[in-house]
């Protein structure tokens, strides 16, 4: 079977990671031939995710650089030339990919990464929907808000859904390099320390945490924030969330890493303070090493983060509601890390994932036949 997989870059961001996690476990499937596309032109910055593709998958890049609609015949051009079986879009390469996908009429597979009114806009959510109900086209859910959502705007017979599955995080060889830094800004052992993964721009809401950890570190609390995720994003909401810190020596915004990993393992818990999310990736990589989340209570994320078993909710996107939650993991965190592991494992690991990919492909394509 050949399956191709289309994202619109291949930034740092969940999308991409689940794409590449996903394909690297189905490339071990000696039967399929896996390819990713990248539409846009693979720059310095999109090294990171680009380096964790597997070897034996191909990848493609088409340069598409601006808003130009020249990328459309470009995609159709490739899909004629590569005649995948299945075809699996992600985010906004559903558009740019859907004159191809129709002309070349085989199933295509589209991940909705997020509750899906948040997905794209009203205008192209109509045509996805024409797409859906007229043509072999599936949405896929990843989440029960997820699919409540898709189902609200799509109709109810688009009922796919498929839990975000990830691979179990493994320390890089900069882990001891990383340890240093951690330690040595830890005031002493007890201090806790708290990890905020995410492109910084409004969505994901990093003012929020910036302010709750000011807070708590007024009200005499030791605890250390370090925000990892891209500065380029929105230049001007990173700068901003920057000279909002008034404790440099304790909130520290680090950029993008490579070795996300190592800060997973050395962090009491994983932070998320979204306006609105999916599914995120980070949750899976945390909870498969037994590192709890506190979250806002949006999308996807409290089907998944069980209040005080598989990690803390705030009540809403107040502040003050955001520190209750992190006073819990500070105070008395209760959060058995074994049996958050052994959740992961029964739930959320990239094997079932793909498994479940793998037998959606199959059946759309017996009944294309």
């Amino acid at each position: 079977m050949k399956i191709l997989h289309i994202v619109p870059d291949m930034y740092t961001g969940g999308a991409q990671k689940f794409c590449i996690d996903l394909c690297n476990e189905l490339v071990k499937n000696r039967d399929l031939d896996i390819t990713i596309c990248s539409v846009e032109k693979l720059t310095d910055g999109q090294q990171i995710m680009y380096k964790k593709i597997h070897p034996d998958i191909k990848f493609i890049s088409l340069d598409k650089e601006g808003k130009s609609p020249l990328i459309m015949f470009k995609i159709v051009k490739m899909l004629f030339s590569l005649k995948p079986d299945i075809t699996h879009t992600h985010l906004r390469a559903q558009m740019f990919s859907a004159l191809g996908l129709l002309l070349l009429r085989r199933p295509n597979i589209h991940t909705i990464h997020t509750v899906a009114h948040n997905e794209t806009t009203k205008g192209r959510m109509k045509f996805y929907g024409f797409l859906y109900d007229y043509f072999n086209f599936t949405p896929v859910s990843i989440s029960e808000q997820v699919l409540k959502t898709t189902q609200a705007l799509y109709g109810q017979k688009h009922n796919v859904m498929i839990d975000n599955g990830g691979e179990k995080v493994q320390k890089t060889d900069e882990y001891e390099e990383t340890k240093k830094f951690i330690d040595s800004i830890k005031r002493d052992k007890s201090s806790k320390v708290f990890v905020s993964l995410g492109r910084l721009y409004n969505v994901k809401n990093q003012e929020l945490l910036i302010n709750a950890f000011e807070e708590l570190i007024e009200e005499g609390f030791d605890v250390n924030l370090l925000i990892l995720g891209s500065l380029i994003t929105v230049p001007s909401y990173a700068k901003m969330c920057q000279e909002m810190i008034k404790s440099p020596d304790r909130i520290h915004i680090l950029g993008e890493k490579g070795n996300v990993p190592d800060y997973l393992y050395l962090c009491d818990a994983l932070c998320f303070s979204s306006i609105y999310e999916g599914f995120p990736m980070a949750i899976i990589e945390a909870m498969s090493i037994g590192i709890p989340t506190v979250s806002t209570p949006v999308g996807g994320i409290p089907d998944v983060v069980k209040d005080g078993t598989i990690g803390y909710l705030s009540k809403d996107m107040s502040v003050e509601s955001y520190k209750e939650a992190l006073k819990r993991v500070i105070l008395s965190d209760e959060i058995d890390k074994d049996k958050l592991i052994a959740h992961y494992e029964k739930h959320y690991t990239v094997e079932q994932c793909a498994s479940k990919y793998l037998s959606l492909y199959q059946e759309k394509l017996s009944l294309k036949r």
